[in-house]
């Protein structure tokens, strides 16, 4: 093994096991401290946890001085890799909006199947037909169908008026406990 590689590790082991000591102290301080001044149980993990993300900013920090990694070279892959998050996570926002939209219909019941709704500010009329998980199906007047993402009732007003042929059927006198 080369003996530049070998230091390096040491001297790899040596900064880990250093800012470990170092913040195992800090997190005994903060305890004792926490003690003394009866700090709330949330403000100690917190504080805590910052004192953890700390360390593993620091070591991660001295490692790369170590190792002599450029930080310019760091920070490009960063935000590289960063960039094809944000993208990934606005490509799939708009399935996983209409799929929470869709949970929440299905839970909250604010429409039936069978229900003649209007989507008021698009002027969208029919029956439902079906509930699905990215969309709603509505039969209009003409007898065509209408796919409506569900996340689209949360950003519109709707108006609910009930299958009468049903409701008058459920509202029939030997139905009715009158």
């Amino acid at each position: 093994m080369n003996a530049l590689l070998i230091k390096k590790l040491i001297f790899s082991i040596i900064v880990v096991v250093a800012v470990h000591a170092l913040f195992y102290v800090l997190k005994l301080s903060a305890r004792k401290t926490r003690q003394k001044f009866g700090i709330r149980k949330s403000r100690y993990f917190a504080i805590r946890r910052l004192m953890t993300m700390g360390s593993l900013l620091l070591t991660a920090v001295l490692l790369l001085f170590v190792w002599e990694i450029s930080l310019h070279n760091v920070w490009i892959s960063l935000t590289g890799v960063l960039a094809v998050t944000a993208i990934a996570f606005f490509a799939i926002w708009s399935l996983v909006g209409n799929i929470l939209a869709g949970i929440i219909i299905y839970f909250t019941s604010p429409f039936k199947i069978e229900d003649d709704i209007e989507v008021m500010p698009d002027e969208i009329c029919g029956t439902v037909l079906a509930i699905n998980t990215f969309y709603t199906v509505l039969l209009d007047e003409n007898g065509g169908y209408i796919n409506i993402p569900n996340a689209l009732f949360f950003q519109k007003y709707i108006r609910v008026k009930r299958n009468h042929a049903k409701h008058a059927r459920l509202n029939t006198p030997t139905n009715n406990k009158d």
